[in-house]
């Protein structure tokens, strides 16, 4: 049964789809103006499915057209101010695109949670994660245009913005036809309302600083109607800041410099982010403690996937292209433009990532990769936009002992390869659809090191590759320093000891860089290392902590990576019997230290080992399951 708890996600309606491009929905995630977010499953993470509503397409060319040059333009955007994309369709009717899901609560669902304002420290760490991603997008020229509480998103490492481009497309688009304001009324800056051309990242200010007098009151400072009054009170009459001058006076008078009416006489994102480093230092947790507890609630869900068997069976093109039979009498149905679809597919960019989403406001943050495939490209080829392909890392064994990929009912259209039983020999159970690792069962792949302490046992798993652990552990981990276990065709195997060690995560898989495509890997009980994809040595399992936290447990030798300190190198070592080997799932797939806020980083010399740096949200910190 596929659980949704903690997700912040409700079940999928009856006239909801249950595929969008080649990404499974499991769930949905909320609704807006532009369109419908929906929670999927995308290469072994979460994914924030939005699907614009053909209304607000409506075979609008001129807004296509923006919708996608703003996607072309996010690919400059960095990563710690937003969302990863993960794929898209500009092309489709209608556009869709998906983004990493984030584990976090908007503005908006904050204040609910809180049961009402939040108090001066939050405000001034918010202050201080808005002023840092706006200050990276402005630096780049960009700017949001849409700043507001569903668009600022709470997580346990701090703050998301989302929901870049798709509404500021929207905006020139319907401003070029009809000269009409688009937009969120109580958030607009004096030149957004008076219908001026807004280009510069002073309107994001101006935004922010209603953002933060709504996080102070739950109300913004103009008024929360939508219609000209409140458009009438930004441009002619001064914010409502009392409830914020009485928590903190001097709060109040950095919000009232971004509200100023002169775009000129506001202060830039980063001087803002200058003044509020000075509130510091922001030591976990950094929200309150109702909200830490739902955010804790989101870190615990994405550790976790969903088992093959609960993700929606593919969907068949329901528009085929069948060859026209010759002689008379013999009809063509249903062909599409012979050219169509071979720019469809040409054009149908699939990209790439890194792990994030939100609810009725979608992220849209992005890395492009550096090029598309054509319909001819090679069926292994990664990614492809084509292959409606189910990325669970869950089990579905074709036979005891054996491993092979279930081919989709689409399988001409796939760009999935199928394995053949023991292909690259690393019986990854989760991806392969095989047994579990080390010589266990797949349902707790990862036996003999979950516990307190390690097995180092040895076994075989049949014709499905040799194994070595303890066998198939416990919920409450398992192996003990001289745990045996073997494994028979049927992938099961036996194991003694005990441990505390919370439930397990989300199945066996790899984690793949994003600088040098290499794996995480290990040499039995040494430091992980970025090497090669194969072998039980490359697989690893989450298993989850009571405070949302996971250990990281090697597939091969069931110990958890650890590091001491940032600048250190990610160790090894039995799982429980030492500190810092709590981590974090972070916003662009990176792994984040729970003791000392570093990221596991890919040395500058590739095989060398990893080290535990300062998190920057560089490819060389982020890592895909797969």
């Amino acid at each position: 049964m596929l659980e949704l708890d903690g997700s912040g996600a409700e079940p999928l309606r009856d006239g909801d789809p249950r595929w969008i491009g080649p990404i499974p929905l499991i769930g949905r995630l909320g609704s807006g103006g532009m369109g419908r977010v929906y929670l999927g499953v995308h290469e072994g993470r979460y994914a924030a499915v939005k699907q614009l509503l053909p209304s607000v397409v409506a075979e609008d060319e001129d807004f296509l057209r923006r919708f996608g040059h703003e996607l072309d333009n996010l690919a400059r955007l960095p990563g710690e101010a937003t969302a990863p994309l993960l794929a898209g369709d500009r092309e489709a009717r209608p556009p869709w695109f998906a983004t990493a899901y984030v584990p976090g609560l908007t503005l908006t669902e904050a204040l609910e949670v809180h049961g009402g304002p939040l108090p001066a420290g939050a405000l001034w760490l918010l202050l201080r994660e808005a002023a840092k991603g706006l200050a990276a997008v402005h630096a780049l020229d960009m700017v949001h245009r849409d700043l507001k509480p569903s668009n600022v998103m709470l997580t346990l490492e701090g703050l998301t913005l989302i929901d870049f481009g798709v509404a500021r497309a929207a905006e020139q688009s319907r401003l070029t036809r009809t000269g009409m304001v688009v937009g969120t009324p109580a958030y607009m800056s004096p030149e957004q309302a008076s219908g001026r051309r807004a280009s510069s990242g002073a309107v994001d200010v101006f935004a922010l600083g209603s953002v933060l007098a709504y996080a102070a009151s739950g109300r913004p400072p103009f008024g929360d109607e939508s219609g000209h009054a409140v458009l009438y009170r930004i441009v002619h009459e001064e914010p409502d800041l009392g409830p914020l001058r009485e928590l903190d006076p001097e709060l109040a008078d950095v919000v009232a410099s971004c509200l100023d009416k002169d775009h000129e006489g506001r202060p830039t994102a980063a001087e803002l982010l200058e003044t509020a480093e000075r509130h510091g230092p922001y030591e976990p947790p950094l929200w309150p403690e109702a909200l830490t507890e739902r955010l804790t609630e989101r870190a615990a869900f994405v550790t976790k996937l969903p088992e093959r068997a609960d993700l929606p069976e593919p969907e068949r093109d329901p528009d085929p292209d069948p060859d026209p039979g010759p002689g008379p009498g013999s009809a063509v149905l249903g062909r599409r433009d012979p050219g169509r679809s071979d720019r469809r597919r040409r054009h149908r960019v699939l990209f790439a990532v890194v792990p994030v989403v939100v609810a009725a406001g979608a992220t849209l943050a992005v890395q492009l990769l550096p090029y598309t495939f054509a319909p001819g490209d090679r069926a292994d080829a990664s990614p492809s936009s084509s292959a409606p392909v189910s990325s669970a890392p869950a089990a579905s064994p074709a036979g005891p002992g054996k491993a092979s990929r279930t081919a989709t009912p689409d399988q001409d259209r796939s760009a999935s390869p199928s394995r053949s039983p023991g292909e690259q020999g690393d019986r990854r159970g989760d991806a392969d659809g095989g047994g579990g690792a080390a010589g266990g069962s797949q349902g707790d792949a990862d036996a003999g090191g979950a516990g307190s302490g390690s097995g180092s046992g040895s076994g075989s798993a049949g014709d499905g590759g040799a194994g070595a652990g303890s066998g198939a552990g416990s919920g409450d981990g398992s192996g003990s320093d001289s745990g045996s276990g073997s494994g028979a065709d049927s992938g099961s195997g036996s194991g003694s000891g005990s441990g505390d060690g919370g439930a397990s995560g989300s199945g066996v898989f790899t984690l793949k860089n994003a600088k040098n495509g290499r794996c995480l890997t290990t040499a039995h009980a040494d430091a992980p290392y970025d090497g090669d994809c194969t072998g039980d040595a490359a697989t690893w399992t989450f298993r989850s902590r009571p405070d949302g936290t996971v250990w990281i447990i090697n597939g091969l030798s069931g110990r958890c990576i650890y590091t001491a300190a940032i600048g250190h190198p990610v160790f090894s070592f039995p799982c429980g019997r030492t500190t810092g080997q709590e981590w974090r799932v972070g916003s662009g797939g990176t792994l984040k230290n729970a003791a000392t806020g570093g990221c596991v980083t890919v040395s500058a010399m590739s095989g060398t080992g990893v080290r535990n740096e300062a998190c920057d949200q560089s490819a060389a910190q982020r890592w895909t399951r797969s």
